[in-house]
Order: C-alpha cells, then structure tokens, then sequence
C-alpha cells in the first residue's frame, strides 16, 4: 500500500518532525494526538481541525534560541500526523555566514535540503536491511557471524568466534568503539591516505576488510554494552552476504564506481559484500518506498549543493566537507559503510519511519511484529538499547540522557554526530525528526553538549504544545 493509502486507512495519530528549513503551516482534517506525562499518555484533540498560527511557537523558540546560541547554523523541523504535516519551519542556513564550499553562497535551509545523517545510517540503512532479512527467514538473530552462511570461519580469529547477529545489534558483541589505528590514520596504511586530498574511493576495500576480520576485542562477547561503529560495520557485510546468496542483489544491480576495480568475475569477493548491501539498501529500502533522496554517495550535481556541510577537516581531507561524508572511516571505506555515510532529507526519513511506526500485522516488508522485537529495549541490566536502535527508557537513563525528552519510555530512537536525530513515539504515536549541522564549522564539545539540550528541549516542547 502506498504511504497515503496507509495513512488514510489508519487511526489518527500524530507524527512531529523536524525539518529545519522553510517555513509551511498546514491544516489537518483530524487529530488525535497523545501528550506525556511522564510515563502516562492522554489523549487531546483540537475540535476545529485547524491549529492557530501560533501553536508551535514553543517549538520554533527553541529553535530559533539554538540557532541563537551557535548550536547550528541551521536546521529542518515539523508536525503532523497520519494525513499529513502540521507544522514545517526551516530554520537558518548552511553556514554561519561565510560561502560553502560548493555554491560558494550561504542558501537558507528549505524542506528538501539533504543532511549526512552520521550515526543514523545505522537504523535507516543497516537496522531497516536486517530487519526486511529477518522477516524473510534469512537473517537468525542467533547466528554466529562465523558461520558460513555469514562471513565464516575467518572472522572467528582474535576470539570473536561467539559473537551473534544479535551482539552486533545490541553493541555488545565487545568490540571497541573504532578500530585503531581508524581506518583514515596513515598509520592504518589506505592508499589514499598517502594524498593530501585523499579522494573518496574503495581502494581500501580488501584491506580494511581483512583488519575486520583480524579485528580483536575489549570484552567477551555479550559482557559488557560498548556503542561501537564496527558492529554496524560487521553488519553491513552480514547485510551484504545475505542479499548476494539469496537472490535479492545482482551483479548488475551493483554500484558502478564500488566494484569498477574488480573483474567482473570477482564478484564473489567477499569484501565486496559491502557493494551488495548498498545495493540492497537503494533498491528494497529507497527505492521500494519511493525515497528518491535516501542514498550513499549523492551525485556531484545537483545534491551537492542542496547538502548541508559539515566540519572543517584539518586532519584527514583538508576541507570544508560537504556532499561527501564527514565520518572519517566511513570516507576511506569509499562513502559506503554500515554506521555512517547515508545522506538524505526530512520528508524521505518521515516516509521510512511512519511505515515502520504504522506497521500492520500483515505488511509484507517489515511487519509491525518485526517491528516490535527490533525497537523494544532488549535487557535494562546492561542499556537502554534495542536490536538496531538506542529507547529513551526511563529505567536506565536519567532526565539528561533522555534526549527525546517526555516522550515516552517506549520511544525508538537514534542520532547522528554531525547533528541529526530521530524519535519514534509508538505510545503517543509521534515521531519527531531534527536535522542540523551542529559541526559546521568546527566540531567541538561545545556544540556537542549544546545540540543534546536542544534535542530533550524540541522533543519537549512538541509535548508542551500538543498538551
């Protein structure tokens, strides 16, 4: 069914997103939204349909008070609900002044400007991909990763041998938060690395690929939650095996410029398992719900300049990034990895996250009791996550942690380092969407602790409002 056909036929509920960029006020033909109260929800309607022009001002003033205070240089936030948006307000620019790199201008943000979304590539590309396998029979959250029908026995070296599919969503599959030396240090030894300007290629596929498998651990798997980039890292390549054994990814199907090194015969490679997962990502994810701006890689023209940059590398690249990803390890995978590097814009994420949130029983991509084992928090004793995503659970994290606020307890959420930030609300039937580049120019812990004030003050105050 296609997304207005779902909205239409279900219940009324409410979806908040954060867009930062222009300014839209919608009307809506119904309302049934849920506000917090702590761990209890009540339900409030407006009885015209119509919200006044001054509804969401609590929300724009937190937006327009971080902008105030150098959070971001912009952002792109909004409501609404099943039928439609209640509430768009770009916000700012692309810079704090001075011309991006790019369009050499300083453009305001609109609804359709794209984001590198950072950490959030690990639940809308990686999460989402294991969650259409799982459904399907082919992705055992119990199976060893060393099995041969994933990357085999190779990847059992250094003690991982009982590390589980499910490890690798919780974060626990006792990993270090990165590999060290990163795969962008020159001590690593990636070709491009060499450069002065590395340039964005997969040279180093083969290479980083086998210090996975030499990878070695910090604790026993299953031990001890530690967030770590090379679970999703390890995913992307289980994500890859599975879509290349069962049929769902061809040859032709594969990124030109991921596998234009290799013979056409060396498909089979088994690094090349980070091309099937691109692959399976654009054509089961964003091309089966009609996302057309959810991809890796955007193209030079025209979606560079409609992205908003990021940091000022000084170390690694040597420039203002912008429409190549920011994360350093994600860049000397070539721009496609399991943890970072999808890029994309408010309204695509709205369309992905509300077939997750209104999910029927019997939908035939990712069910709603797929959906369920993937974002319940899976064991409080050790954090807050669920399989893929992170919970704003009220058990295991504080006020300050909780950073989509008086959303519920139940709430699936994620960030991203550059900024980014999604909250999905299935008690109050809200999904909130914050997209900035908190980084630009210079990432800092500055920003950092200001960007997460930000997030618990936006998520509550869309609470404050819809009260």
């Amino acid at each position: 069914m296609c997304p207005k056909e779902r909205w239409a036929a279900g219940a009324p509920a409410l979806i908040v997103f954060v867009w930062l960029g222009a300014s839209c006020l919608s009307s809506v033909t119904t309302a049934a939204l849920f506000v917090g109260e702590g761990t209890k929800w009540k339900s409030w309607s407006s009885s015209s349909g119509v919200y006044p022009s001054n509804t969401w001002d609590k929300v724009t003033a937190v937006l327009e008070e971080a902008k105030k205070n150098a959070t971001f240089p912009g952002c792109v936030a909004a409501v609404g609900n099943e039928s439609g948006l209640i509430y768009t307000q770009p916000l700012g620019s692309f810079t704090y002044g001075d011309p991006d790199p790019v369009s050499h201008t300083n453009p305001p943000m609109t609804p359709d400007t794209m984001f590198d979304l950072a950490s959030l590539t690990k639940v809308l590309a990686t999460t989402t991909a294991s969650m259409i396998l799982y459904q399907r029979g082919h992705l055992d959250l119990d199976m060893k990763v060393s099995d041969p029908e994933l990357l085999g026995p190779d990847f059992a070296r250094n003690g991982k041998e009982a590390i589980t599919v499910r490890n690798l969503l919780l974060h626990n599959a006792g990993f270090p938060p990165d590999p060290k030396p990163n795969y962008w240090d020159v001590a690593f030894g990636c070709p491009q690395t060499a450069q002065y300007y590395p340039k964005e290629d997969f040279s180093c596929q083969a290479m980083i690929y086998a210090a996975l498998l030499n990878q070695s651990l910090q604790y026993s798997p299953g031990t001890k939650y530690i967030y770590s980039d090379l679970s999703m890292i390890t995913m992307m390549h289980v994500v890859g095996t599975l879509a290349r054994d069962h049929g769902y990814v061809e040859p032709s199907d594969l990124n030109v410029e991921c596998v234009h090194h290799q013979p056409n015969s060396s498909h089979s490679l088994p690094y090349l398992t980070q091309c099937y997962y691109e692959a399976f990502v654009r054509r089961r994810v964003a091309e089966y719900l009609g996302l057309q701006q959810l991809l890796f890689l955007p193209p030079r023209s025209p979606t560079w300049a409609l992205t908003a940059p990021t940091w000022n590398d000084t170390v690694y690249r040597h420039q203002v990034m912008q429409g190549f990803v920011s994360d350093g390890n994600s860049y000397a995978l070539g721009g496609i990895s399991g943890h970072a590097g999808l890029f994309s814009r408010a309204s695509d994420i709205h369309t992905l996250l509300h077939h997750l949130m209104f999910a029927s029983s019997t939908d035939l991509w990712i069910n709603s009791t797929t959906v369920h084992t993937f974002t319940t928090v899976y064991n409080t004793s050790q954090s807050s996550r669920a399989l893929g995503w992170d919970t704003n659970n009220y058990h295991v994290k504080s006020t300050d942690e909780r950073l989509c606020g008086a959303l519920s307890s139940e709430t699936f959420t994620h960030t991203g380092y550059t900024g980014t930030q999604v909250c999905c609300d299935p008690v109050g039937k809200v999904i909130t969407i914050l997209l900035t580049n908190r980084c630009y120019k210079t990432d800092s812990i500055h920003t950092k602790e200001l960007i997460a004030l930000t997030r618990r003050l936006f998520n509550d105050a869309v609470v404050q409002v819809l009260h």
